[in-house]
C-alpha cells in the first residue's frame, strides 16, 4: 500500500500532524508513506526520518508556472498511490484538487464548516467531520482512525526526534558553556495572511523576560528568523539581565538549541511547537488564535491570553477565512495585555519550573 499524506503550510502543521502519521506506520507496517510538503523548512524536519519513504515538495507561494505543476502532478500520478489524506487544516481548493488531479483513488480530508463549495471538497471520497473541541494534534488522530478503521483516541501521542547527538554537541558549542540556565524568547511568528497579528509588542517580551531571568536566575537566548533581526534586537535593546541573540540555524540546530532552555516565552509560532514537542515548557502569548485548537501540545505549559468578548478570532470553526468583523482589530486582545497582566498569569508555571 502507497500512502499520500499531505500536510498543511507551516512548520507547527507538520510538528501537530506527526502523530497521526506515526500511528499510520505502527498500525501498517508494510505501507510504503509519502509525504507532500508545501514549504522547504518542511525538509529540514522529514529529511532522514524513516517514516517517510518518498518526500514530495511544491511550494504555493512560488511560481510553478502551468509546465512545473503539470510536471509535478505527472510526478505524483506515477506513484501511483493507493490513498491521500489531506491534514487539518487544509481547507482551500488546491489540497482537494490536488490528490484528484494525481489520480489517487481513495482520497480523504476534513469537511470544514466553511466554503464547502469553493474549496472543492466534493471531489474527495471520504469526509471527516471537524470537531472544534479538539487540538489539531486530536483532530489529525481522528482522520488517520477513519482511514484505519478503528478507534485511536487512546493511543499515545508521539513526535519526531528533531536532531541527533551531534546536533546538540553543536548547539552546545553555539553557546559555548556560558550560563547554567537559559531561557528562549521568540517575539516573532509567521507574517503571512496578516499572521502578524499574533505578536505581542517585542519591548514588552523584553520587560516580562527580564522578570523571569531574575526570578529564575537565567539568560535569555533571543531567537528568530531572517526576517525578524529587528524584533529580536527591541528585545534585547530592553533587557537589563544577560541575553543573547541567537543567529538562525537550521531547524535541527534550533530544536537542539531550544532544548538546552529549562523554558520557551513566544507567541503562537513553528518555535512554540519545535519547543512544546521536543519536551521544553513553554510560556505562549495568544491573541487572535484559538490555543484551544493549536496551542503547545501537552499540560505542562502556560497560555498567556488576555480575555476579551470575540476572542479568538480564528479557531477550528472558521477554518479557511480569515474574514475580519468590521472594526475588528485582530491585534486587539494581546495590545490590551499588560506585561503585568502577563506576569501574573505566568506566577504558578514559574513556581514549578523553579522548583524542578
Amino acid at each position: 500500500m502507497k500512502l499520500l499524506c499531505i500536510c498543511p503550510i507551516g512548520i507547527g502543521n507538520y510538528l501537530l500532524c506527526y502523530p497521526a502519521w506515526s500511528l499510520l506506520r505502527s498500525n501498517l507496517p508494510g505501507a510504503q508513506m509519502h509525504l507532500l510538503a508545501l514549504r522547504t523548512p518542511m525538509l529540514d524536519l522529514a529529511a532522514g526520518d524513516p517514516l517517510w519513504g518518498g518526500i514530495h515538495l511544491i511550494e504555493p507561494t512560488k511560481r510553478q508556472g502551468a509546465v512545473g505543476i503539470a510536471s509535478f502532478i505527472g510526478t505524483l500520478r506515477s506513484q501511483r498511490f493507493d490513498a491521500s489524506m489531506s491534514f487539518f487544516p487544509s481547507n482551500t481548493w488546491q489540497y482537494n484538487l490536488l490528490p484528484f488531479l494525481a489520480g489517487v483513488k481513495r482520497r480523504l480530508a476534513f469537511q470544514y464548516l466553511l466554503k464547502r463549495g469553493g474549496s472543492l471538497s466534493w471531489l474527495n471520497s471520504e469526509t471527516v467531520a471537524v470537531d472544534t473541541a479538539l487540538h489539531d494534534v486530536r483532530q489529525n488522530i481522528r482522520l488517520a482512525a477513519r482511514f484505519l478503521g478503528r478507534d485511536l483516541s487512546n493511543e499515545p501521542v508521539d513526535f519526531p526526534v528533531i536532531f541527533s547527538e551531534t546536533e546538540a554537541e553543536q548547539a552546545r558549542a553555539v553557546l559555548g558553556g556560558g550560563a547554567s540556565r537559559y531561557i528562549a524568547v521568540h517575539p516573532g511568528s509567521s507574517a503571512e495572511h496578516g499572521m502578524d497579528a499574533k505578536r505581542w509588542p517585542p519591548e514588552r517580551f523584553g520587560e516580562l523576560a527580564d522578570r523571569i531571568c531574575t526570578r529564575l536566575d537565567s539568560e535569555a537566548l533571543i531567537f528568530g528568523g531572517p526576517d525578524e533581526t529587528e524584533l529580536k534586537h527591541a528585545v534585547a535593546a530592553v533587557m537589563k539581565r544577560p541575553c543573547r541573540i541567537i543567529e538562525p540555524h537550521h531547524l535541527t540546530i534550533t530544536a537542539a538549541l531550544l532544548r538546552e532552555c529549562i523554558l520557551c516565552l513566544c507567541n503562537d509560532s513553528g518555535i512554540m511547537h519545535l519547543a512544546a514537542c521536543g519536551g521544553v515548557p513553554v510560556a505562549a502569548l495568544f491573541g487572535p488564535t484559538d490555543e484551544r485548537r493549536n496551542g503547545p501540545y501537552g499540560t505542562s505549559h502556560c497560555i498567556i491570553r488576555k480575555r476579551m468578548e470575540g476572542f479568538p478570532l480564528w479557531t477550528a470553526a472558521n477554518v479557511g477565512s480569515r474574514a475580519m468583523p468590521r472594526g475588528v482589530d485582530p491585534r486587539r486582545s494581546l495590545l490590551a495585555l499588560s506585561v503585568d497582566e502577563a506576569w501574573e498569569l505566568m506566577n504558578d508555571f514559574l513556581a514549578r519550573i523553579g522548583s524542578g
